[in-house]
């Protein structure tokens, strides 16, 4: 049952920078870590004219989506409470938030064995500031957010890759979004705190492999691989549930360079200057492993990693061995303390090796730690979440 909104709350996408300045430093006072809530604000700006949050405008988008391309990239959204004074242009402002929109993939009954292309929207940056909490805001507002994109989808002239929209999110207030209409799909963390002990016990002193350390957009030809890899998983899922929407987010540079340029911002702003900074390594074979420097954390995040398909398991521990050196290595010479990876990046009850180590080197709460940023989803037109099936749910698709 859908609960009215009262007439005085407007709901209202804003392309105003004054205004979605002011959502980022109202936003910043709780996420701002070791930055000013200036240098948070700078940070936030440009993201937002990265090349993943400006992607509708791209040639790319428009050749492939003559109608919708606009669509894609970065939204901002804000909700207003008539009620309040106007006095300026925020100060109706009850809170706000944000929408990545990004070219995703799926397969589902009615595409007839295909895989096509669907609209994937990531909301982050959910905001309500302190003198407007405890007031539903940030429910209203999630909930106004959901009617915006089913409208699209529902619309008569909707785009084919609009239909079947489907939206996400990673939740820092755990299952706070369930009662709107979002279900939790938890992927824990492994945090690995001792790396010289974690490189001698699982690398031994072999000496790392010879490839290609990855720059900051010099590897579109892995990215290629990535999405190649990610359509025969979605076949592969599609066999085994003929009746499910199964989706991914697809592999995009952009997205790589999105973390990039977060990586670089912070490291100036922290004083954590690094020479030839690394943001991935790619063996001969073209296998790959692309990370992120998560500097207030003081770890090195693993981002993706891509090992061959045809590949048995002995290659595979062996590939992921040379791969996770390099990140290792990589982590001690920015004098970063942590490696963190998702779980479903590198399941690893199903690498017997690596989780020996692990379960050996770190307590329970490392070795399967709970994810802060619980990742969620809203199943498509149609589709229940019992039907739903997200591959690749990752910090690849986080934002």
């Amino acid at each position: 049952m859908t609960v009215p909104v009262p007439a005085n709350l407007s709901f209202e996408e804003n392309t105003d920078p004054e205004v979605v300045r002011y959502t980022h430093l109202e936003n910043g006072k709780t996420w701002k870590g070791l930055q000013t809530l200036e240098e948070y604000s700078q940070r936030e700006k440009l993201l937002g004219e990265s090349s993943i949050a400006t992607k509708g405008q791209s040639s790319e988008m428009k050749e492939k989506f003559p109608v919708g391309h606009e669509l894609f990239g970065l939204k901002y959204f804000v909700l207003k409470d008539k009620n309040l004074e106007e006095s300026s242009k925020t100060s109706q402002i009850v809170s706000s938030c944000e929408a990545l929109c990004r070219l995703g993939y799926a397969i589902y009954p009615e595409s007839n064995g295909k895989i096509v292309p669907v609209l994937t929207v990531c909301i982050g940056g959910v905001y309500t500031p302190h003198d407007h909490r405890g007031k539903g805001y940030a429910r209203t507002m999630i909930g106004e957010l959901n009617k915006h994109f089913d409208k699209l989808s529902k619309a008569p002239d909707a785009p084919e890759f609009v239909r079947y929209t489907v939206l996400t999110l990673y939740s820092e207030v755990g299952e706070y979004y369930s009662k709107s209409g979002y279900y939790s799909l938890h992927v824990p963390l492994h945090i690995v705190k001792d790396l010289d002990e974690f490189f001698d016990r699982f690398w031994g002193q072999e000496v790392l492999e010879e490839g290609r350390s990855l720059g900051f957009d010099d590897y579109k030809d892995l990215v290629a691989l990535q999405q190649k890899k990610f359509d025969s998983q979605l076949m592969a899922l599609h066999k085994q549930y003929p009746e499910k929407f199964v989706f991914t987010v697809a592999s995009d540079i952009d997205i790589y360079k999105w973390f990039e340029i977060r990586d670089i911002f912070l490291m100036e702003k922290t004083n954590r200057h690094q020479n030839n900074l690394k943001f991935g390594f790619a063996l001969k074979d073209d296998n790959h492993i692309i990370w992120h420097h998560h500097w207030n954390a003081d770890a090195l995040v693993i981002v993706k990693v891509f090992v061959k398909e045809e590949m048995d398991r002995q290659h595979y521990s062996s590939t992921l061995k040379k791969l996770i050196a390099q990140a290792l290595s990589e982590a001690k010479k920015c004098g970063l303390k942590n490696l963190i990876f998702w779980d479903e990046e590198i399941p690893i009850k199903k690498l017997p090796e690596l989780y020996s180590i692990l379960t050996k080197m770190e307590d329970g709460s490392k070795v399967f730690a709970e994810n802060g940023s619980l990742s969620a989803v809203r199943p498509p037109n149609g589709f229940s979440m019992e039907d739903t099936i997200w591959d690749n749910n990752t910090k690849f698709c986080w934002f």
